[in-house]
């Protein structure tokens, strides 16, 4: 059987546990052919899922509650880390002393842009200052994040501290990263897989099947670091080089095994949200993505 999987967006070793499976021939053995599909645009994959033209897609789960996907079934998270915004260290004196600072983020507007400004507002806070949210501006500029500081930004939103906050340290940035723990906000940096609510009722068993091979790919790279980097390497058809060395190695830990449904895991996030009143999904919708 062929399945797609789409990502969030670029490939990176985020996806270890689906790579895992081509590289070392176990999707095959199990009769499955799978493929990763980048994605134009961040929501794309999991717009094709929820329309029932895609099979599979991953993305962080706070697109589980800023806006209604009908028809869209969370599967089980295979990757967390810390995320927020990565700022210059000179922008983040700025912002505490009221002067308006510029971020790039790979979206922007509505929800997205409130929870950046919402993350910096109880960081400050914890500084000692109050802070105009209105003073932080926030441009879409895609998801190469150190390039859009390194070309003016202050910062950057929705940043993974395994991939650019390992990135800033090695490339001697002074930085401050802001998670969104800091801002009193759950944390959601993360990938869950999802599929369609049809395609999971009409394909259980290949579905177990995939979860339990994602879940192998995990636990693959948490306990053999080296076989996940020779596997990024051989799929990216990339050469090794040392920042990559050191974001899977800073990765592999953060990958999460096994792939479950777990109702519970962004139960909180969910309800940080809906007391905000930033949720687009109420107790129901939010209980039909387990369902």
């Amino acid at each position: 059987m062929k399945l797609q999987i789409a990502l969030e967006w670029f490939l990176n070793p985020d996806h270890l546990p689906l790579i895992l499976g081509i590289t070392e021939g176990w999707y095959r053995e199990a009769g499955l052919e799978v493929e990763l599909v980048q994605p134009d645009d961040h929501y794309d994959g999991l717009a094709a899922v929820a329309a029932g033209e895609i099979a599979l897609a991953c993305n962080e789960p706070l697109h589980m509650v800023d806006a209604q996907r009908p028809g869209l079934r969370a599967l089980g998270c295979f990757f967390e880390t810390e995320g927020g915004i990565l700022l210059h260290a000179d922008s983040a004196r700025k912002l505490l002393a009221g002067e308006p600072i510029r971020l790039a983020s790979p979206v922007a507007g509505g929800v997205t842009d409130a929870i950046a400004r919402e993350i910096l507002k109880g960081w400050a806070s914890k500084q000692g200052t109050s802070i105009d949210p209105a003073r932080i501006a926030i441009e879409g500029a895609g998801f190469m994040h150190l390039e859009n500081m390194q070309a003016g930004f202050d910062g950057a939103w929705l940043c993974f501290a395994n991939f650019e906050g390992v990135e800033a340290r090695m490339a001697g940035l002074e930085h401050v990263f802001v998670t969104a723990a800091m801002g009193d906000f759950p944390n959601f940096s993360a990938l869950e897989l999802f599929t369609h609510a049809g395609f999971l009722r009409e394909h259980a068993a290949v579905v177990d099947t995939l979860r339990t091979l994602i879940s192998r790919g995990a636990q693959a790279c948490i306990d053999n670091p080296a076989l996940a980097a020779r596997a990024w390497y051989a799929y990216s058809g990339t050469q090794p080089d040392p920042l990559m060395d050191a974001i899977v190695a800073d990765t592999c830990p953060r990958l999460v095994s096994p792939l479950a449904r777990d109702a519970e895991r962004w139960r909180p996030m969910w309800a940080a949200f809906e007391a905000r009143g930033m949720s687009a999904v109420d107790a129901a919708g939010y209980a039909e993505l387990y369902a």
